[in-house]
């Protein structure tokens, strides 16, 4: 199956930003551990890579409203239920933590979580629309 126009520019905005993301985040926890920096230099350094993650996120709904109407759906679905998994186990693992002595979580997984959550329902998603 060939990719759509829309497609193929969503892969190249993506190449970009991850590329740009790759950088900023390996040329930021490089320059916090060679250099001693001051506590504000250091707060904007660990910000430098959530600005292509915001990119990212513009890449993605121009792509989605490209998509057709089926497209744009089963990818919705999934983001919705991708967003609820996450939000439950993470509410309930905080819960738990309440009263055991299991360890945190670091924030930083949420993300990646709910990515890969999403693209496991798309799977199923997609299924039921076929």
């Amino acid at each position: 199956m060939a990719m759509t126009p829309a497609a193929k520019t969503y892969m190249r905005r993506m190449l970009v930003i991850f590329t740009l993301y790759t950088v900023l985040l390996f040329g930021a926890v490089w320059t916090d551990n060679t250099f001693e920096l001051a506590q504000p230099v250091r707060i904007i350094l660990s910000l430098l890579p959530v600005l292509p993650v915001i990119a990212c996120i513009g890449a993605i709904i121009a792509f989605v409203r490209a998509m057709d109407e089926v497209q744009a759906r089963i990818v919705l679905e999934s983001a919705l239920i991708g967003a609820i998994i996450v939000a439950i186990a993470s509410f309930t693992y905080g819960m738990m933590r309440g009263v055991t002595d299991w360890p945190a979580i670091y924030e930083v997984w949420y993300f990646p979580a709910f990515i890969g959550v999403t693209g496991v329902a798309k799977f199923f998603v997609k299924r039921r629309y076929q």
